[in-house]
């Protein structure tokens, strides 16, 4: 039973979060271009002195402008800030739009335009409001609610986080609904 519970989590994982090999694949091809550049240039200017005299004046004019600190702050800025993005592609786990759950053989993938429509409706129904004034945005822990009422009719954000939660979690998955009740109202 232990197995099958192994291969429950990690079907779930697999469809959950997105995969990392098209940034690593990135930095793979990024990197072995700077090899390969490197390593024409090093053959090039081996073999023709004229090409190793501009490239020895392209050396001097790099170390003259490596002398400026404005070049220097500009450089570690960019090494900077590229290595921070690769970091945290590297750690941080991708996420798809989905949310998902183990029901004893069975697991449940859910698509989160799904939970939101389904939140949305219902409280619709419960502020008895049409639907396009609702909007749901799931997110991996809550729901965030934003009702733009009819001009002049109060709406209960209680009531309304409620029939959210209700609804989510006769679906099974017990988000955090976060109502927001927009200052603006629509005309009737």
């Amino acid at each position: 039973m232990s197995t099958q519970l192994a291969t429950s989590r990690r079907l779930l994982r697999r469809e959950l979060r997105a995969s990392r090999t098209a940034p690593a694949a990135v930095v793979a091809i990024a990197l072995l271009t700077a090899i390969v550049a490197t390593a024409a240039v090093c053959l090039w200017t081996t073999g023709d002195p004229r090409v190793g005299a501009a490239v020895g004046d392209a050396v001097a004019f790099a170390r003259s402008a490596w002398e400026e600190p404005a070049v220097r702050a500009a450089a570690a800025l960019a090494a900077a800030v590229v290595g921070l993005i690769l970091l945290g592609l590297a750690l941080v786990p991708g996420r798809r739009a989905r949310h998902g759950r183990a029901a004893g053989r069975v697991e449940l993938i859910v698509d989160d335009g799904l939970l939101a429509d389904s939140a949305a409706h219902a409280v619709a129904e419960r502020c008895a409001l049409p639907p396009s004034q609702v909007s749901v945005t799931v997110t991996a822990r809550r729901a965030r609610v934003r009702i733009r009422p009819i001009s002049g009719v109060p709406v209960d954000e209680s009531a309304a986080a409620g029939a959210a939660r209700r609804e989510l979690e006769r679906l099974g998955f017990a988000l955090r609904p976060i109502v927001t009740v927009s200052s603006k109202g629509v005309l009737a």
